[in-house]
């Protein structure tokens, strides 16, 4: 199966944590993003790198090496425009970031999987939202799943 990202999951896959196996097979194959998730990465990755929060910050180096392992992802980037009059549909319920993520997902059929708790328990829409991890044994569950 192949997924629809969001920044958070794609930040944690590149973290590399050890628990992640499932997650890292999971996202070894193609998957899809709004074009977004390039600037949202380089955002996340900048801010990682000039934080004052000693044990959140990380090297220039280690910036540069993880937005060199994001480069390798095969992540289909797919135009925002198509996406945008959905998007505003859900203005009530989402950023108009999140809901891009959440109208990709729509519109493919596919489901969206998030480390964000927020996005994935949101409602008004009509995707199928994985939040990773969802319980402390680290498995992917829908939402509505028992942890």
């Amino acid at each position: 199966m192949t997924y629809v990202v969001d920044c958070s999951i794609i930040m944690r896959l590149l973290a590399s944590l050890p628990d992640d196996e499932m997650l890292r097979q999971r996202l070894s194959r193609t998957v899809h993003a709004p074009a977004l998730i390039d600037a949202e990465i380089s955002s996340v990755v900048r801010g990682l790198a000039i934080t004052t929060k000693p044990n959140v910050r990380i090297s220039a180096e280690r910036a540069l090496e993880v937005l060199h392992d994001y480069a390798g992802l095969r992540i289909v980037r797919h135009t925002m425009q198509p996406l945008q009059a959905r998007a505003f549909e859900m203005r009530d319920n989402f950023t108009a970031y999140d809901a891009m993520y959440v109208a990709l997902a729509e519109r493919l059929n596919l489901p969206l999987l998030t480390d964000d708790a927020k996005l994935a328990s949101a409602p008004g829409h009509h995707a199928d939202i994985c939040r990773y991890p969802a319980s402390p044994s680290s498995h992917l569950q829908h939402p509505h799943d028992p942890a």
